[in-house]
């Protein structure tokens, strides 16, 4: 099996400073504390309000503009034969970065402290940034599937990493459509050796897959800069291992860094993501860790 160490790709970073899907303060600043870290970015989709109306999601019609445009500079990413590494931003924006690659063998490794698997009918915050991983599957409200159209996931093809917080409702959803996803008890009772061996074993069945990494998958006494805190969580070496693991077992093809919201960090949560931004240009470089 392949992995995306060895097969040198050029980094692009995409910057996609969205707060509607959050719709709480910070997210939207990511972008630019990041700048001033040094990071640089060669495309930045920014947010155009759009006129919405009272219903099951907010700001749904600004989101669904957001999210085309962003699919769009994803897709063209991939077809010059860069990587698109998309910095939130909300994890609203998943839903445009997996959408954009047409791979229907491509896979899912979703680090989070949430299932992101609500759709309008189950959520009760009517929050976009809850339901990106229902709509990657082909369920949600119709606007939204119109930006995936065709390029699905099919559930079978998704791990869910470092889960502690589920809704009622999501969860059943999540159970019904035979997700599968490792839970923090589970990581915290079996060990870090154990879960690593689950998420490679899941890893060596596909050909390529999307990374998504959330921050909020991380302890917040550790790591402080998110939007929706969860209590416990990885530590910021067990998140560099797992995403440097993805890239060692198979052909990473995107991925997106979510949620960090610089409101609430404490310079903590800055430097977990400067190291794996240096982390991942390495492995598009074919160096060795």
């Amino acid at each position: 099996m392949q992995s995306t160490k060895g097969r040198p790709m050029k980094l692009r970073r995409i910057g996609a400073p969205v707060n509607e899907g959050c719709d709480i303060h910070g997210s939207q600043l990511a972008i630019q504390s990041l700048q001033t870290r040094g990071l640089t970015f060669e495309t930045v989709v920014t947010v155009e309000k759009k006129n919405e109306s009272e219903g099951e999601i907010l700001h749904l019609n600004t989101l669904h503009d957001f999210l085309t445009r962003l699919k769009h500079e994803v897709t063209k990413t991939d077809q010059a034969g860069e990587f698109p590494l998309v910095y939130g931003g909300d994890h609203s924006l998943a839903i445009a970065t997996i959408a954009a690659l047409d791979n229907k063998n491509r896979g899912v490794l979703w680090i989070d402290a949430h299932g992101d698997c609500n759709t309008h009918l189950s959520s009760e915050s009517k929050r976009i940034h809850g339901m990106p991983l229902a709509v990657a599957q082909g369920y949600g409200h119709p606007k939204l599937l119109e930006i995936v159209g065709s390029n699905t996931v099919d559930s079978d093809k998704i791990l869910l990493v470092g889960i502690r917080s589920l809704d009622e409702k999501e969860e059943e959803l999540m159970k019904s459509w035979g997700l599968k996803w490792i839970t923090q008890d589970d990581i915290d009772i079996n060990g870090f050796e154990w879960t690593k061996d689950q998420v490679k074993s899941f890893l060596e069945a596909l050909d390529e897959i999307h990374l998504s990494f959330d921050v909020d998958s991380m302890d917040p006494s550790l790591c402080p800069g998110v939007s929706t805190p969860v209590g416990g969580g990885l530590t910021p070496d067990q998140a560099l291992d797992l995403v440097e693991l993805g890239f060692d077992s198979v052909h990473v093809s995107s991925m997106d860094i979510v949620e960090f919201n610089p409101v609430h960090d404490q310079g903590k949560t800055v430097e977990l993501i400067l190291r794996m931004d240096a982390m991942v240009q390495s492995k598009l470089n074919g160096e060795c860790a």
